[in-house]
């Protein structure tokens, strides 16, 4: 309903005189793919430069040593994607790191002070159970030519004892130190939120735990009200739960929201003064509930701390996944890239205007 709705929207909208042309308040493009059968897990950044960095993993499966990290550049004055340009592989992270990497999993920026930093997985050995997370910073100008030069920083040191099973996913949410806070998560066993802070020199400065609930992965988060909100993707049980908090080192007991978690990643943004989540549900009669990649609008009652207004469904497919969201809002635009069938990375662009409407 709330699909049709948008469209019909859209279409007396754009029916009005001297209103915006319907390409620049809503626009869906694949972004170019490297020559590999399968993508995946996309991050998004803005470079000092104005372009926006997308980065992703890509090879013949996920998991397989033949998995690289891979990125595109946006020219926002064009609105055209360069061609895929590769970033690292794993024989690049194990002669940088000094230890044997197997595998690269999900990639993350963080740009502050003019600098890019890359947070990627490695797997050495056993799969993701044993992922460490490695930091390295990219030289801008190598970037804005797509021939990538990598240094490489450290092996963030999680756990004093076996320091594996860490994993990245979502965006850094930057603090007012100038530094910011990096939300992980810890996939072994139990399976719990961490969040990293570093300063502005991107050095770890500390590890928080949040709370103690568990299956709970890829926590997403976005400053909300004094302080922060962050959401999780919840591995067993179906429940969407929701966190706010005092402080970054205190935070409110998580809550369960009305919407349900399917073991699905998730993201959360701020447009408007309000915010809003991209997630996965289930379209009617669909056996996967990565059958539709939604939005919805975060509306606390006084009876309801952790409530979404369902708005809209962005893409659709009974043939494969939609997933795997990563959002980026710059000035009246909201770019939101997500993997459609592990084939693609869509680029979907909605202007601030039409989200209010909603």
């Amino acid at each position: 309903m709330r699909s049709a709705f948008l469209a019909l929207f859209l279409i007396c909208l754009f029916a009005l005189p001297g209103f915006a042309h319907p390409l620049d308040l809503f626009k869906k493009q694949p972004i170019p793919p490297p020559p590999v059968q399968s993508v995946h897990s996309a991050n998004l950044g803005a470079l000092p430069s104005g372009h926006l960095l997308v980065v992703y993993f890509g090879g013949s499966e996920e998991g397989l040593p033949d998995v690289c990290i891979y990125g595109n550049l946006y020219d926002p004055k064009t609105k055209v994607w360069s061609p895929a340009f590769k970033l690292l592989s794993p024989t690049q992270l194990s002669t940088l790191s000094k230890s044997y990497i197997e595998t690269l999993g999900n990639p993350v920026l963080a740009i502050l002070d003019h600098k890019v930093y890359l947070f990627v997985v490695g797997v050495s050995l056993g799969g993701w159970a044993t992922s460490r997370i490695y930091t390295l910073q990219a030289d801008l100008p190598s970037l804005l030519t797509q021939k990538p030069h990598l240094h490489f920083i450290s092996t963030l040191s999680l756990s004093p004892l076996l320091n594996i099973s860490h994993l990245v996913r979502n965006a850094p949410l930057p603090t007012e130190d100038g530094g910011f806070i990096l939300p992980i998560y810890h996939e072994l066993a139990t399976k719990f939120p961490l969040l990293l802070k570093f300063d502005s020199k991107a050095r770890l400065q500390r590890v928080i735990k949040p709370n103690h609930l568990t299956s709970q992965l890829q926590p997403t988060l976005v400053p909300y009200q004094q302080c922060a909100l962050m959401a999780f993707r919840s591995s067993k049980d179906t429940h969407l739960y929701t966190q706010t908090c005092k402080d970054l080192l205190h935070w409110n007991p998580p809550i369960p929201s009305n919407l349900h978690n399917y073991d699905d990643a998730l993201a959360l943004f701020n447009a408007n003064h309000e915010t809003y989540l991209v997630y996965n549900a289930p379209l009617p009669n669909a056996s996967s509930s990565r059958s539709s990649l939604r939005l919805a609008r975060f509306a606390p009652t006084s009876k309801r701390s952790s409530y979404f207004d369902p708005l809209a469904i962005l893409d659709q497919s009974l043939e494969g996944e939609v997933s795997y969201p990563s959002v980026l809002v710059l000035q009246d635009t909201i770019h939101l890239v997500y993997t459609r069938h592990r084939r693609t990375i869509m680029h979907l662009t909605l202007n601030q205007a039409l989200l209010k409407a909603l």
